[in-house]
């Protein structure tokens, strides 16, 4: 649960890039480690969306929508 692949394609990300790796038995990252959240702003700034920004909970407290975006990762 430490180390996951995802793919990414068009949006302008570069073609055959690899970003980050994993150690030797795959378990644990090894190289530039990117969270679930990052991932997510990333592709929120594939498709025009500010990572940046919060929505508001109930209790009217910020959020925000993504972690930070992977700049390596576009052409």
């Amino acid at each position: 649960p430490q180390c996951y692949t995802a793919l990414l394609a068009g949006g302008g990300v570069k073609k055959g890039y690899v970003h980050g790796a994993s150690d030797r038995d795959g378990a644990y990252p090894a190289r530039d480690p990117v969270r679930p959240d990052d991932l997510a702003a990333t592709m929120f700034a594939a498709l025009g969306i500010e990572p940046e920004n919060e929505v508001r909970d109930a209790q009217q407290r910020p959020l925000a929508i993504a972690g930070n975006v992977v700049e390596d990762v576009f052409a």
